[in-house]
């Protein structure tokens, strides 16, 4: 998520063979879902509209970029931790320009219909929604800034492949090759050197599309082991540790301020407001922030 709206968000590229209904190396198989990826497209429909329709909104009532995003659901600390964790979810629908709109598509175009086909539709949706629900917690409990971007939730798709290596090495090599590794790797150090981007949403994400691809399986794997067991109770574990850790960080700041400031005095980078959301609005509109951008990008 980046200080300038004009900025170039970041993006991930690369490709990938069709992966037909069966590979077959040497003794070891893998199925994979003969139908078309409805739900990469439905998801891609979404993003798609859900931009539209904000941007209509924002042109109809006259507001600001920085408004519509926190209007239609972005991630931000202090009202998540006001009790808003509607926002957890609804922040990885949300883009701030159509050249975020347009990477973050092109991105999930590549990846998505390969991990559906792989995990089957069911799996992969709940790959996409929790994976991307992760990124948004380590972002919650690690970085201060707003922040709206599907970038976490196409990580996820990268941490499910990452599980397919683990299963499958040598099918993996010879679908995906070196170049997932390396795309993995450039992405999260361009987001630690570039500023503006929300690279632990990247990183939870990642993690978190690693934590549920080990526990759902792949498609048409419906055993139940202790290994999947843990990968549950991990994820649970990481998404309520992320919360309560997120909600002790900005609620204890939004009662010192309510405490010690008659009204809160908002200065430079502070993140702790501790304003309702109708002040928000005001300064989204007055553009307070106007020398760097309000926004990180995901």
């Amino acid at each position: 998520m980046n200080y300038d709206w004009r900025r170039r968000p970041d993006f991930i590229e690369g490709e990938y063979e069709i992966i037909e209904e069966r590979y077959i190396d040497n003794d070891t198989y893998i199925y994979s879902d003969p139908k078309p990826p409805y739900i990469t497209y439905t998801i891609l429909g979404i993003n798609i509209a859900v931009w539209l329709i904000m941007k209509f909104v924002g042109l109809l009532f006259g507001w600001g970029t920085n408004a519509q995003l926190i209007l239609f659901g972005a991630k931000e600390n202090s009202l998540i931790a006001r009790g808003q964790y509607w926002r957890l979810i609804t922040a990885m629908f949300l883009h701030i320009d159509i050249l975020h709109l347009f990477f973050n598509s092109y991105a999930l175009y590549i990846y998505g219909p390969a991990v559906e086909k792989l995990f089957g539709k069911i799996k992969y949706l709940l790959v996409y929604l929790l994976s991307g629900l992760v990124g948004s917690i380590f972002s919650y409990a690690l970085s201060p800034n707003p922040a709206a971007g599907a970038s976490g939730a196409i990580f996820g798709l990268m941490g499910s492949l990452l599980y397919f290596r683990k299963r499958k090495r040598r099918l993996f090599y010879r679908i995906f090759g070196s170049g997932l590794l390396f795309i993995i790797g450039i992405n999260l150090f361009y987001g630690f050197v570039q500023p503006g981007i929300d690279n632990w949403g990247h990183i939870g994400g990642l993690i978190g599309g690693y934590l549920v691809a080990n526990a759902l399986g792949l498609y048409k794997d419906r055993r139940v082991d202790i290994d999947k067991l843990l990968a549950w109770l991990l994820l649970i574990a990481v998404i309520l540790l992320g919360l309560r850790y997120g909600n002790y960080k900005y609620g204890r700041a939004i009662y010192l301020e309510y405490t010690y400031f008659a009204r809160p005095q908002i200065l430079g980078y502070n993140q702790y407001y501790g304003n309702a959301l109708e002040d928000y609005l005001e300064l989204a509109e007055a553009e307070q922030y106007s020398v760097e951008a309000w926004f990180y990008t995901v």
